[in-house]
């Protein structure tokens, strides 16, 4: 069946774009250019799916997408947003909020966009089967809705905020029978509650149970029935509203219900069908990781697994790390669930917290305090984006127009990537050391990148796309190394060292690298910990992928004595040595991190990390003499515990 689609965006020319690859896609494409035409056109007509874009004449793209959300006919519309103004994860995620899963930043390449179209259309059909309890479970929490729920033949289950909190069990056998069955009533004592046609609360009244008693059973039976029941698909129903709630109330936590009844019941979780989508896609944290893994209790398989995603490997890779892939894979499609993870197609950085949050309680080790940016609810920000669109706007269009020249771009592609391959940082922007200038740099660097709007982006074929995607990587690398003074200065000592330099001149770099690497050692050896950290930045700074520089610097870092005061030299270290172990778990690095444990007094978390050095390498020194203090605590405490008993 052809997918209908309504594709609003004002810039014409990429209009025509992309409808023509749309309907090469087999797709129907109605164009509208403002935003009265797209209302009008939602309104009357009947689309499968709408394109986006967020600045558009008359209504905003950003108010359209409130008036779909907010009416009762058009609220399950299926959207892809397209922007080049609202840029960055806090937006991406405010939009996720609104029920809008492709956030695609202009420019965008062919792939991207076949991607997020296709993936849209994919769930749409499996939208239109029946929903499980499950997935209502998760929209329920997501909206933080309160009202009602029911399956039929039992209970109603009240939500507040999006979590359950009570049951209605008065005149009903099913809580009654569960009491029952367990022996924690008798049967009479089940016949009086039923004609009494009590609430809960007249268990406690009658005598036949603890208030504490009843609270424990009724969250008991709550989150089994749940868990049994996730799976149900029909005479489920959901009703918005207050004053539901039964007493007692009970304490679940869905994030946790919804984990528990995927380690039980993996079978009900559609695992085949969600590798069959994302196996080859990056996983990486949502901002609304940070929000929910405090609320999760998680086993430590999955903690550990947690510790292996960075956005810059696919699933695939992932699971290739591990004993159970299925087992992990389950996992990862809960984290979906919930929002904690997205999927892309190419290796993209990772979200960071958005509030100030001092622990991770899930997170093996590393504890870092992140600065807030700024904390901001969904509809504050609907409601202020819509007022102010056209504030942030300026006069110029979302993606620059094409050339005139009669040039074929994907060639010219080919060409630009040749050229600059086998050139230094000063050269691929014409300029030379001896005739640098930021000024010069910033018109150079902004000139080369103009030339790849979305437009030109959606005229390269794969292949071609990839080799663009890497060369505005390398413009960017370039830019970021020459504009910073420090950065450009080890640049050009390493440009002075050798003059043969450029993009493809990465031996020479490890070479310099590892003699770096190997005297930061040496310093460390010698307690010169000013000179190890100097050694050990530069061999970083030369392989930062590289998990042994890392881990080696952050330990300079911390045992240097000009950082002990320095709060963010200890972060700096800290949040090294996670990304040391998260890339390679070595012994070194487990042995640092029980050093710093050992140091806050957290003790058995440094035992941990001794006994997981240990088992990498016996003979680890660090690890040694660390368990070897734990021991000797452990007999003074047992020691002065005995002198306390007898004096």
């Amino acid at each position: 069946m052809t997918t209908k689609i309504l594709l609003a965006e004002d810039n014409e020319h990429l209009a025509l774009v992309l409808s023509r690859f749309l309907a090469a896609e087999g797709h129907s494409t109605t164009l509208s250019h403002n935003g009265q035409d797209a209302l009008r056109l939602l309104e009357t007509g009947s689309f499968d799916l709408l394109l986006l874009d967020l600045h558009l004449p008359g209504i905003s793209g950003v108010e359209l997408l409130k008036r779909v959300r907010q009416s009762s006919g058009l609220a399950g519309m299926p959207v892809i947003i397209m922007t080049g103004v609202f840029k960055g994860e806090k937006y991406a995620e405010a939009a996720r909020r609104l029920g809008v899963e492709h956030y695609l930043e202009k420019p965008f390449s062919r792939e991207a966009f076949s991607l997020a179209v296709n993936a849209t259309i994919s769930s749409v059909k499996r939208v239109q089967k029946k929903p499980a309890l499950l997935d209502m479970l998760l929209a329920i929490y997501n909206n933080r809705q309160s009202g009602l729920l029911q399956v039929e033949g039992a209970s109603p289950v009240a939500f507040v905020k999006g979590e359950p909190a009570s049951f209605l069990a008065a005149g009903r056998h099913d809580f009654s029978g569960f009491l029952a069955a367990k022996g924690a009533i008798s049967r009479d004592d089940e016949r009086i509650f039923l004609e009494s046609g009590e609430e809960r609360l007249f268990f406690t009244e009658s005598g036949m149970l603890r208030y504490e008693e009843l609270q424990e059973e009724s969250r008991l039976f709550l989150t089994r029935r749940l868990m049994d029941e996730i799976a149900v698909t029909e005479g489920v129903s959901f009703t918005e509203g207050e004053g539901y709630a039964e007493p007692p109330l009970v304490q679940i936590s869905l994030p946790q219900l919804v984990y528990d009844a995927m380690k039980s019941s993996p079978s009900e979780f559609q695992t085949e069908e969600f590798l069959s989508v994302n196996m080859l896609l990056y996983p990486g944290r949502t901002p609304l990781y940070y929000r929910r893994a405090n609320l999760l209790t998680l086993r430590e398989c999955d903690i550990t697994l947690l510790d292996l995603i960075n956005g810059r490997e696919s699933m695939q890779e992932l699971l290739g790390k591990v004993s159970d892939p299925k087992e992990a894979a389950g996992f990862f499609h809960f984290l979906q669930m919930l929002g904690m993870i997205s999927f892309s197609r190419y290796p993209e950085k990772e979200a960071i917290a958005d509030f100030a949050q001092k622990t991770l309680f899930n997170r093996p080790l590393e504890e870092l305090e992140i600065m807030p940016e700024f904390e901001i609810g969904f509809e504050d920000l609907v409601e202020e984006v819509a007022e102010n669109v056209m504030l942030a706007m300026d006069d110029k269009d979302l993606a620059a127009p094409l050339s005139a020249r009669d040039i074929d771009f994907e060639q010219a592609v080919q060409r630009e990537y040749a050229l600059i391959k086998d050139k230094n940082y000063y050269l691929i922007f014409g300029m030379t050391p001896a005739k640098f200038s930021f000024n010069a740099l910033k018109e150079a660097y902004f000139a080369k990148t103009r030339e790849y709007s979305t437009e030109r982006f959606m005229e390269l074929s794969g292949t071609t796309s990839t080799m663009a995607q890497e060369i505005l990587s390398i413009y960017a690398d370039a830019y970021s190394t020459l504009s910073n003074v420090v950065a450009k200065e080890r640049y050009d000592e390493m440009l002075n060292a050798d003059k043969t330099l450029g993009i493809d001149g990465k031996q020479d770099g490890r070479l310099h690298a590892k003699i770096q690497f190997q005297s930061g050692k040496v310093f460390l050896e010698m307690e010169e910990f000013d000179n190890a950290e100097k050694a050990l930045q530069e061999a970083y700074t030369l392989e930062p992928d590289n998990a042994g520089h890392t881990a080696f610097l952050a330990w300079a870092i911390y045992r240097n004595s000009a950082n002990k005061n320095s709060k963010a030299a200890q972060e700096r270290a800290r949040s090294l040595l996670t990304q040391s172990l998260q890339s390679e778990k070595s012994a070194e690095a487990y042995s640092f991190r029980g050093w710093m444990l050992f140091d806050e007094g957290r003790y058995g978390l440094a035992e941990g990390d001794f006994l997981k050095a240990l088992k990498i390498n016996p003979r680890e020194s660090n690890a040694l003499n660390g368990m070897k203090l734990i021991i000797e605590k452990r007999e003074g405490e047992k020691k002065g515990l005995i002198r306390r008993f007898f004096g």
